[in-house]
């Protein structure tokens, strides 16, 4: 089983597509319920399967997922609905700032907005940033004591990671105030990027984003961008707090990566690049699972002499290389993370019970 440090909290799993990592995240969720804590498994887009085996709904909230009678704790999932989240974010940090019926009006005006609706739908980076808020919520309520993000494939990770820089810089006071004070006078589109770019106000990313959103938004960009500013001026403190607190979170003590990848070459070269730039940036990475090795493969190393089926000899020979090739690799990868293996026990079947025999199933690679 994976060991988790005590003082963890947060635990955030991340990987490239198709290597079983959402349902990595939901069997050490189902794992560590079993043993007593009560968890939370926020994922963003799980199989059907594995939908229906934790029973989750697609709206948003919190469900809680029946386990053996002889489990000690208590363990919950939320597929997160991003636009939905998107709206909580916004309405919490305005509630900090605003007690009045103009501020609920303010809101309300927000959401209208076609520069906001794009922004917390289409934009590149909006759906990672949804998922950091939704992370950041149910920890800081204090009412789990483990909470379990199911990240995007790998290369996504970097937008997860810079999520709050890309999306503070669009409530930045400095933006807004600059946009205010020249809003008398006449702008076109392409005026107003260069000069917020020009005086330094934007970083060249964040003109980048505004350009999506201006693509996205079509005719009305200058009137929806004036109308945007003027909405959250009242609360931006709040907001740009927020995000900052997301941030935070990410590099806290108490957030744990745990890297899940496969039995490929391919697949683990790539997380070896993965897990290096992610202690790099100092992010909190202990751990790297390497998911669906056959079973047989520690057990059966002379097993191609015993088949006399050709195709089943050439899988056996070539999981068996894999195998070789990861025993040469893994004095790098335990120079800096603990390494597990999770041998694959069956295919095509995502209920609870499966789930805990695959955590119970993962063991420190020899």
């Amino acid at each position: 089983m994976i060991t988790l440090l005590p003082s963890t909290k947060t635990l955030i799993c991340i990987g490239s597509g198709g290597v079983g990592k959402t349902t990595m995240a939901a069997s050490i969720g189902v794992g560590q319920a079993s043993s007593g804590k009560k968890v939370l498994v926020l994922t963003i887009d799980p199989s059907l399967r594995l939908a229906q085996a934790l029973g989750i709904k697609t709206d948003g909230e919190l469900h809680q997922v029946n386990l053996a009678s002889d489990s000690k704790g208590e363990l919950w999932s939320c597929i997160i609905n991003h636009k939905k989240t998107f709206e909580w974010f916004i309405r919490s940090a305005a509630d900090k700032d605003s007690d009045d019926t103009s501020g609920r009006a303010n809101i309300e005006a927000l959401l209208q907005n076609k520069l906001y609706q794009q922004l917390s739908g289409r934009l590149s980076g909006s759906q990672e940033f949804t998922s950091l808020i939704s992370l950041y919520r149910f920890v800081s309520s204090n009412k789990f004591d483990l909470v379990i993000l199911d990240t995007p494939p790998s290369q996504h990770t970097w937008n997860f990671l810079r999520a709050p820089e890309k999306i503070s810089a669009l409530f930045n006071e400095g933006v807004a105030s600059w946009f205010r004070q020249n809003n008398d006078q006449p702008h076109t589109k392409k005026s107003v990027l260069k000069k917020m770019f020009n005086l330094k106000i934007l970083s060249y990313g964040t003109t980048q984003v505004l350009k999506a959103l201006e693509v996205l938004t079509g005719s009305y960009f200058m009137k929806e961008l004036s109308a945007f500013f003027e909405a959250v001026q009242k609360w931006q403190g709040p907001l740009e707090n927020y995000v900052m607190s997301c941030h935070r979170l990410l590099i806290s003590a108490e957030t744990e990566f745990v890297l899940v990848t496969a039995l490929d070459s391919s697949r683990i070269t790539e997380a070896q690049k993965l897990s290096r730039e992610i202690q790099k940036q100092g992010y909190r990475l202990s751990s790297v699972i390497i998911n669906r090795i056959p079973s047989w493969t520690h057990a059966q190393k002379n097993a191609a002499s015993n088949i006399r089926s050709p195709r089943v000899n050439e899988l056996i020979k070539y999981y068996l290389s894999l195998e070789n090739d990861l025993q040469s690799r893994l004095k790098q990868l335990r120079s800096s993370l603990k390494v597990y293996k999770c041998f694959e026990l069956r295919q095509n079947s995502e209920n609870v019970k499966d789930l805990q025999k695959t955590y119970n199933n993962i063991s420190s690679a020899d």
